[in-house]
C-alpha cells in the first residue's frame, strides 16, 4: 500500500506523490486549502517525502512566475487611498529614487543601515498591505518586494524614476516631508568638516534636485544647488534656521545622521545671531540715533559688530540668503531710505 495521509475532506489516503505534484503548481497554503489540511502538515509530509521547501524569496518569485502563465494574474496589492498610506508611499518612492533598484517584476532596497531597511519595510506594509521579504547579505540589509503591480506602479508614478510623482508635489506638507526624508536617508548626509555644518544631498539628475529645492522652500527651508563638473550635483541646506526647520519637519531615519544633525544645530547656536536682532539693530538706530556702545549694551552684542552692521561693512549670511528669496520686514522700504547698502527687493515673502 502506498504511504499517504488522511484529509479532513476526503477519507481516502492521499499519496505523497500527489502532494508533491500539487506543490509544483501551487503554494503550500493553496495545497493545504485544496486538501483541507493545515499548512504545517503539508510541509511536514513534503519533508518526509524528500521534497525541498521553498523559502520566502523563492515563494514570492514562484507566485510571480505563476501569475505570468496563460490565464494567470499578478498578486493583488492595496492601492494607497488614505493620507497615512500615501505618506508611507511617498517615503517608499523617495527611497527608491535615491538608492533603490527596480525591475519589471520586483523592487529592492539594499543598504548598510538596518533601521533604514526596516523603515522601508514598514512603509511597504502600510501602503500596500503585505509583508516584504527581509534578508541579510554579508554587511548589507536587503528588502525584496516581489510584486509586479508595485514595480509597475512606482515606474508609472515616477516615469521610470526620472520625475517626482504628482501626488507628492500636490500633497500636503507631511507627504512632501516624507518623500524628502526617504530621499535624504538614501542620498543625504550631514557635513561637519572643519567649520561647515550643513546637510548635503547628492544626485546626478539636476531636475530632481531642483524639484526638491522647491519642495523644501514650501516647507520654509532654504537650500542651494551647486553644479559640479566631474561629480554629481549637490543640494545644500545650511544656516541655523534652516537646519532647525529641517529637523522639526523632515529629519532622518538613520540614527547617526540624526545625531550629527543635532550636534550641528548645537554648534551653530553658539556662534549664530538671530536674524531679528539684525533688523532690530537697524530700526533702533533709525528711531533713537543712539551710540554704538549703548545699542550694543541693549542688544547684548559686541559694539564692533553693531558698527559693521550700521555701516554696511558686513551683512549676516542668513540675511543675505533671505534677500535672494525676498524675505524682508514689512518696513523694509523705510529702512532702505536710511541705509543705502540694503538692496532693492522686488517682493516680500514670509516663511511659513
Amino acid at each position: 500500500m502506498q504511504r499517504g495521509f488522511k484529509t479532513s475532506k476526503n477519507i481516502k489516503y492521499i499519496s505523497f506523490s500527489i502532494v508533491a505534484k500539487l506543490y509544483r503548481k501551487l503554494t503550500g497554503v493553496e495545497v493545504a486549502e485544496k486538501l483541507g489540511i493545515s499548512k504545517y502538515t503539508v510541509y511536514k509530509k513534503l519533508r518526509k517525502a524528500g521534497v525541498r521547501i521553498r523559502n520566502n524569496v523563492e515563494a514570492q518569485r514562484f507566485a510571480y512566475l505563476r501569475g505570468r502563465l496563460k490565464g494567470g494574474s499578478p498578486l493583488p496589492i492595496n492601492y494607497p487611498q488614505s493620507v497615512k498610506e500615501k505618506t508611507a508611499e511617498a517615503y517608499i518612492v523617495g527611497s527608491i529614487m535615491g538608492d533603490g533598484y527596480i525591475s519589471a517584476r520586483a523592487v529592492r532596497l539594499k543598504v548598510v543601515q538596518r533601521e533604514f531597511r526596516d523603515k522601508f519595510a514598514d512603509c511597504i506594509k502600510v501602503a500596500y498591505h503585505f509583508n516584504p521579504c527581509l534578508r541579510r547579505e554579508k554587511s548589507a540589509f536587503i528588502c525584496d518586494v516581489h510584486r509586479v503591480l508595485v514595480a509597475k506602479r512606482i515606474k508609472e508614478l515616477t516615469k521610470e524614476l526620472k520625475e517626482i510623482p504628482d501626488f507628492v508635489i500636490n500633497g500636503n506638507r507631511r507627504i512632501k516631508a516624507c518623500f524628502i526624508k526617504g530621499f535624504a536617508d538614501a542620498e543625504g548626509c550631514v557635513d561637519d568638516t572643519s567649520n561647515r555644518r550643513q546637510i548635503v544631498i547628492t544626485q546626478d539628475n539636476t531636475k530632481i534636485l531642483e524639484r526638491i529645492n522647491k519642495l523644501l522652500l514650501e516647507l520654509g527651508i532654504q537650500s542651494t544647488i551647486y553644479h559640479k563638473t566631474n561629480n554629481p550635483d549637490q543640494l545644500v541646506i545650511s544656516l541655523l534656521r534652516n537646519l532647525k526647520r529641517y529637523k522639526n519637519l523632515v529629519n532622518f531615519t538613520i540614527s547617526y545622521k540624526k545625531k550629527k544633525l543635532i550636534e550641528a544645530i548645537k554648534y551653530l547656536q553658539k556662534c549664530t545671531y538671530d536674524t531679528s536682532i539684525y533688523w532690530n539693530c537697524l530700526k533702533k538706530w533709525v528711531n533713537k540715533k543712539t551710540s554704538f556702545r549703548s545699542l550694543a549694551r541693549n542688544l547684548d552684542i559686541n559694539w564692533g559688530t553693531i558698527r559693521t552692521w550700521i555701516k554696511g561693512i558686513k551683512i549676516p549670511r542668513q540675511i543675505r540668503k533671505d534677500f535672494t528669496y525676498g524675505i524682508v520686514p514689512n518696513d523694509y522700504e523705510r529702512l532702505r531710505k536710511n541705509f543705502s547698502f540694503l538692496p532693492k527687493i522686488s517682493r516680500n515673502k514670509v516663511l511659513p
